[in-house]
């Protein structure tokens, strides 16, 4: 009798913990350990699904009530990245975006010009690029893929590309609070017409790198986020928007859902399940967040997916739009 006691007790601990813990995607304060929660969501959600399983299994019925409730809430939060919407079929004409964290210049030269050759890639995002590692690319023949770029490459963690198929035109970056941080370009790529003696196509594209959440970049952490969004909620709907790379947040971060507002994201409308894009090649702590995405607006998506190459703790994202 003492031990169901006990059991019962540790059940509804564990249920009313991972409710909590589910529930801080909602919780708007930018400190470390929220964050860290945040990008574990996931996991809560899946351990909240088993621990209620367990408590119906063993009839403890009030807390398997209750977890039901909370469980029913993260599997409908789930629903849409699982579900695919307002996805069309591939075509001839679609625009392939792909963006790589190179981790400080380490990535693998080859196996990144391969993902861009084997996904026919029209545009590709380079974070952290160093001079070294452009040179290591130009030997792989990464540019004769994509020969035009805009940005520029620097030491550590600062240096942002975007290389392309197409022409590229450089725009101001405008400064937001919180932007004074990591280099994220902005480029107009001229696309072919999609008919013989059709005009060109536009498509705005931003590199997006803000600060990662620790301390002491919390608070351009947020700010940047704040930022991006208003940038983004800013341009003109005649021309199609693309924000690619390393936004150093989740779909349970409430500065990302604020980016994300209004635009497409391409892992979720590809139903492509739970992405991991980090952190990658880690010995003791699996793959559990991902923190790199690609969002459009103007433009339906037609696949999305993701890429390890070596040398880098972060998985390459790409989509393709129609």
């Amino acid at each position: 009798m003492r031990r169901r006691r006990w059991g019962d007790r540790l059940l509804a601990v564990a249920v009313g913990t991972l409710s909590l813990w589910y529930a801080v995607r909602w919780l708007d304060i930018p400190t470390f350990v929220i964050a860290v929660a945040q990008s574990l969501v996931p996991v809560a959600g899946i351990l909240l699904v088993a621990v209620t399983l367990a408590a119906g299994a063993s009839k403890r019925r009030r807390t398997a009530a209750v977890g039901v409730v909370a469980s029913v809430a993260a599997l409908v939060g789930a629903l849409p990245f699982v579900v695919p919407s307002g996805r069309a079929d591939p075509g001839p004409d679609d625009l392939v975006v792909m963006a790589s964290n190179l981790q400080f210049g380490g990535a693998d030269p080859m196996a990144l010009t391969g993902a861009v050759r084997v996904r026919g890639v029209d545009v590709l995002v380079l974070l952290e690029v160093t001079p070294s590692a452009v040179d290591r690319l130009r030997d792989a023949g990464l540019e004769d893929d994509l020969p035009y770029v805009v940005g520029h490459p620097r030491p550590g963690a600062d240096g942002t590309l975007i290389r392309s198929r197409y022409p590229l035109t450089e725009l101001p970056t405008p400064t937001f609070p919180g932007e004074v941080n990591l280099s994220q370009p902005v480029a107009r790529v001229e696309l072919p017409g999609s008919a013989v003696g059709a005009a060109p196509r536009s498509v705005l594209i931003r590199a997006v790198h803000p600060m990662p959440p620790t301390d002491p970049n919390l608070t351009f952490w947020r700010q940047s986020l704040d930022g991006l969004a208003t940038w983004a909620r800013s341009q003109p709907d005649g021309i199609p928007l693309v924000l690619a790379g390393d936004f150093n947040a989740s779909a349970d971060h409430p500065g990302y859902r604020q980016v994300a507002d209004g635009l497409v994201d391409a892992h979720e409308a590809a139903g492509s399940g739970w992405v991991r894009t980090w952190p990658i090649g880690r010995r003791v702590i699996p793959p559990f967040v991902q923190i790199d995405h690609v969002l459009a607006k103007g433009l339906t998506v037609t696949g999305a997916g993701s890429e390890v190459i070596p040398g880098t703790d972060h998985a390459l994202v790409w989509a393709s739009w129609r």
